[in-house]
């Protein structure tokens, strides 16, 4: 049985190191064949925004990171998108990263319980 971890991030995609860190251990994990959920609530649903432009300096745009880990989790990575945080900020589904899915609390929550292992970031 394959392992799982769901990986769920309230932080924005810039100013701080956590939605980057974050993305780093998704990207790891699909790596060594976990099944991975990115759980977005809060402000860290503009990671799957694309399009990005990240500040000047040493950021990567996060956006591009988000279609790397589904590309590379090939079926074995999901990305939710909390549907308040979207609405709360004016956005839809249609707005989002292909791929990435909108999803209630719910649904969420639902995916942290099934999780072998949760990161909070």
């Amino acid at each position: 049985m394959a392992k799982s971890l769901c990986v769920l991030v309230d932080r924005g995609p810039y100013g701080s190191i956590q939605s980057a860190e974050a993305l780093r251990h998704a990207l790891a994990a699909v790596g060594k064949g976990w099944e991975v959920v990115l759980a977005l609530t809060g402000d860290a649903i503009l990671t799957a925004l694309p399009g990005q432009s990240p500040p000047a300096g040493e950021w990567v745009c996060l956006g591009e990171t988000v279609a790397e880990f589904m590309h590379k989790g090939n079926g074995r990575a999901a990305v939710l998108v909390e549907e308040g945080a979207l609405e709360a900020r004016g956005l839809r589904a249609s707005d989002l990263i292909e791929g990435t899915r909108a999803s209630s609390l719910e649904e969420i929550a639902g995916a942290l319980a099934h999780c072998d292992r949760t990161l909070i970031f």
